[in-house]
């Protein structure tokens, strides 16, 4: 590979690696083995290579990683039994959700899931024959499902780059801005923002603004390596 072609890589792998641990956030329970990966050096690094500290205050998330580091270290079972309990209350009930992690609620008036955007977000899994993992059991714009797509199509993009087959990675590369520019970008503001407002500050509010700033850095980024191509 060219020092070009090496640069390349690394930005595809880089954007394979943060969607898949977003998903994980925002689709799973959290665990021990889950937040080791968050606080890992190699998330700080990912997210470096992504980030502006200062634009996209970076520096902020880290210190919420921090904090956690330092109480992991002081109480583990009881910070992940925090976390869990974040967790439950932000994205699974059983009370009202305070921020839905549906697309088609921020995107209608009646703020309802399963609406004509849910069926356009069906579509574009359809066209790459992906299936969400919990597929028909949760609507498939859930944050947790358009991320897992976007991780899909990273590492699909990612191989083919290293196949060498520069059109089908360009092709994939459209594809992704195409499905943030339609979807994730729409409605991911209004999300952080819901979370952001709740009355928990553990670590997903943080997590829901860190998601913000790395999809709106991404739809740049993908801008770039579709001209690099």
């Amino acid at each position: 590979m060219t020092t070009q072609n090496d640069g390349i890589a690394i930005v595809l792998a880089n954007r394979h690696y943060l969607y898949g641990l977003l998903q994980h956030v925002f689709g799973h329970e959290p665990s021990f083995e889950l937040i080791e990966i968050a606080l890992s050096e190699h998330t700080q690094n990912a997210l470096k290579l992504v980030l502006d500290e200062e634009q996209d205050k970076l520096g902020d998330y880290l210190l919420v990683l921090k904090k956690l580091e330092q109480s992991f270290s002081a109480d583990r079972r009881g910070t992940l039994d925090k976390l869990k309990s974040e967790y439950t209350y932000l994205m699974l009930g059983p009370n009202k959700l305070p921020a839905p992690p549906w697309e088609s609620v921020y995107l209608t008036e009646e703020r309802m899931i399963f609406q004509e955007s849910t069926l356009k977000v069906r579509q574009a899994y359809l066209n790459y024959q992906f299936l969400p993992a919990k597929y028909p059991h949760e609507a498939d714009d859930h944050i947790a499902l358009e991320l897992d797509f976007m991780a899909h199509l990273a590492q699909l993009a990612l191989q083919r780059f290293e196949e060498e087959k520069f059109e089908e990675v360009k092709k994939l590369l459209i594809d992704q801005r195409e499905f943030l520019a339609r979807h994730l970008l729409l409605w991911i503001s209004g999300f952080a923002a819901q979370i952001q407002a709740s009355r928990t500050h553990l670590l997903y509010p943080a997590v829901a603004a860190l998601t913000e700033r790395v999809l709106k850095r991404d739809a740049t980024v993908l801008d770039e390596l579709i001209t690099l191509l």
